[in-house]
């Protein structure tokens, strides 16, 4: 079976851990092809986001050198409210031959119930969960059994606390029926400490995100006055 692989979400700009999550889903699930699908404005976040014409203007640079990533506007061409159903029943109607691989963080599992036909999206695609990056050093944290001068095995008991979150969201879940007998499988995501809250924050401070976001991404950035202070940041 064929595979392509569905990466909704605002970026707010696009960064490199964004890259290396769709890098991690392709070769772990081997898609042929990645959509970074770039979300309209949602109601409960319009504060300092860019307008979805300029994230897909960074997206699409962000994705230009990889053959195997493309961006869609999608979702910022459709009427009124965006679901992610309506996007995957666009996709599956351009592209009937292959399977869609839904790739979603694992913080949003808990909440995926509550999504618009949920039912019906997730007997549509197979689930690609990424683990979310957590902060080890805090003595109730459940990975503070490893030593906290030991690189590797905070790394191990990193990993171990991204499986267990998605073991108990997964298994949250299922006691409703939502996943039962679905696909749900886990990014092998190394995780990286970049956010994008964080390169806006470094933005307004003046710092340089080089690296945090590819170098076509800075240019623009720094070109169009992005995310600066008076620069127009939300659709509306």
């Amino acid at each position: 079976m064929r595979e392509l692989g569905l990466f909704c979400g605002t970026f707010n700009p696009v960064h490199m851990g964004h890259l290396l999550i769709a890098e991690s889903a392709r070769v772990d699930f081997n898609l042929e092809t990645v959509y970074f699908v770039v979300s309209p404005e949602p109601p409960h976040r319009s504060v300092g986001l860019l307008a979805g014409e300029a994230r897909y203007e960074l997206v699409k640079a962000a994705v230009a050198e990889n053959p195997c990533f493309q961006a869609s506007d999608l979702e910022l061409q459709r009427p009124g409210p965006s679901y992610t159903i309506d996007t995957v029943l666009s996709m599956r109607a351009l592209y009937p031959d292959y399977r869609i691989n839904l790739i979603i963080g694992s913080d949003n599992l808990p909440f995926l119930k509550d999504w618009h036909r949920a039912e019906e999206l997730v007997s549509l695609v197979r689930l690609l969960v990424v683990p979310r990056l957590r902060i080890i050093g805090r003595p109730s944290d459940s990975a503070a059994e490893a030593d906290s001068k030991s690189l590797p095995a905070a790394e191990n008991a990193l990993e171990k606390q991204a499986t267990l979150d998605l073991g108990l969201s997964q298994r949250s879940l299922c006691r409703e029926g939502l996943l039962q007998d679905k696909e749900v499988h886990l990014v092998d995501f190394p995780g990286v400490g970049i956010s994008a809250s964080g390169i806006r924050k470094r933005i307004g401070e003046r710092k340089s995100i080089l690296y945090m976001v590819p170098a076509s991404v800075n240019r623009i950035i720094l070109q169009k006055g992005y995310y600066a202070k008076n620069s127009k940041v939300t659709d509306r």
